[in-house]
């Protein structure tokens, strides 16, 4: 269980549970946005009358999720309300896709989700991400960092500076060698701090690579040695 007060500050550090799965729908949304107000979860539930954000939650609930389970989620508190979050986990080599098509099921039922609509969203599903071992989703590192966000009100002050390295910290102790983390290309201020945290350029698609539709990705490779990140 990782519970810690930041030193010199007002922040704690905890894990995540199922009782924060809301916090962890937004930090999903915000993660998945490479357009303000537009995730890419957004066009496999047009027509469902689901919000996009209770989606998110039944998924955290159901432990639909393929990126990182609530437990798997670090969360940064301040006086006790939850501002940042990400998820520090060891990807299934088989299927590098963000949801888990298994738990379907269990998310529809959450969702009162008829079999039609069932069949909907895992056809619109497949149909994006066809591959199970796409590439462009593959981890860059053995311990993978996803779907980092922190509250608006909170940014600019080294929030998530603190939280990844935390999470980088839980990725030392699992005994990784190596954390990869990825970023939409136009995000700047996210590019800058992964860079400042040491992460290395592994890889980049651009946005020819998806014919215009994304504006493409990079990913990052960073050695977890014994040095704390971004104090070198």
């Amino acid at each position: 269980m990782i519970t810690q007060d930041v030193p010199n500050s007002s922040l704690a550090i905890r894990q995540a549970g199922y009782p924060d799965s809301a916090f962890l729908a937004w930090c999903c949304f915000e993660a998945s946005s490479p357009a303000p107000g537009f995730s890419y979860w957004d066009p496999l539930l047009e027509g469902f009358n689901t919000p996009t954000h209770d989606f998110l939650q039944a998924v955290f609930l159901r432990d639909a999720l393929a990126w990182g389970h609530c437990a798997e989620f670090i969360l940064v508190e301040e006086a006790g309300k939850p501002i940042a979050a990400a998820a520090g986990f060891a990807m299934d080599q088989n299927d590098f896709r963000p949801f888990r098509l298994e738990r379907l099921p269990a998310v529809a039922a959450e969702l009162g989700w008829n079999t039609a609509q069932l069949a909907q969203f895992q056809q619109r599903y497949e149909a994006i991400w066809s591959d199970p071992r796409d590439q462009t989703l593959a981890p860059s590192g053995s311990w993978t960092i996803e779907c980092v966000a922190v509250i608006p009100a909170a940014r600019g002050r080294g929030v998530a500076r603190t939280l990844l390295q935390a999470i980088l910290a839980r990725g030392r102790e699992l005994g990784h060698q190596t954390a990869g983390i990825a970023v939409t290309i136009g995000n700047e201020p996210a590019r800058r701090l992964y860079e400042s945290l040491g992460f290395q350029l592994y890889l980049a698609y651009g946005p020819a690579y998806f014919a215009g539709a994304f504006p493409g990705t990079i990913k990052y490779r960073l050695p977890l040695g014994s040095d704390e990140p971004g104090q070198a």
